[in-house]
């Protein structure tokens, strides 16, 4: 099984990046094939009007790797209430109605405030069930990021297992899908 684990931010020196290295992390010692995706991988070119018909070999190797993945995690940050723009600029990359089309996916927010990028994912998620994704409905959110993390990682035990729940449960999820 190939987890696709996503960073949903560009932003140089995102907590979000932290946090998704260490959910794939968590998601490999669960024994799975997981790919690290992070939005500051799309090129610029991305932002070309003639990408959404004619994607450059950059913006499709990213495509590829998102299609060949059997599940997608993805790691929110909540910017202005609501996702950052690069993640929904890259799910406009994705192929209709295939991208999303019966893909399992799970989702993790973080927030620096006390909503906890929840409606950062919610809003997400509208996307996502709109292009026909399987929404895994156990979600984790974490608040106050500045202080979450020590030498990039996770200090609150209890979020940890949080996550973990959540990668077991998303593995037997999409096991289930793909049955």
């Amino acid at each position: 099984m190939k987890i696709l684990v996503v960073c949903g931010t560009n932003r140089d020196g995102a907590l979000t990046r932290m946090l998704a290295k260490q959910v794939a992390m968590i998601h490999e010692e669960l024994g799975g094939n997981v790919d690290f995706l992070d939005m500051d991988e799309l090129p610029a070119d991305a932002l070309l009007p003639t990408a959404y018909k004619d994607k450059t070999p950059a913006v499709q190797a990213l495509v590829d790797r998102f299609l060949a993945s059997d599940g997608v995690v993805f790691v929110v940050p909540e910017y202005n209430g609501s996702y950052p723009g690069i993640l929904k600029l890259f799910v406009d990359m994705l192929p209709f109605p295939e991208g999303l089309d019966s893909r399992p996916c799970a989702f993790i927010g973080l927030a620096a405030g006390q909503f906890r990028s929840l409606r950062a994912v919610e809003h997400f998620q509208q996307v996502t069930g709109y292009r026909n994704a399987f929404n895994f409905p156990r979600r984790v959110f974490i608040g106050d990021s500045y202080s979450q993390f020590d030498d990039g990682k996770l200090k609150d035990e209890e979020i940890v297992q949080r996550l973990q729940e959540q990668a077991k449960g998303f593995v037997d999820f999409v096991k289930r899908i793909k049955a």
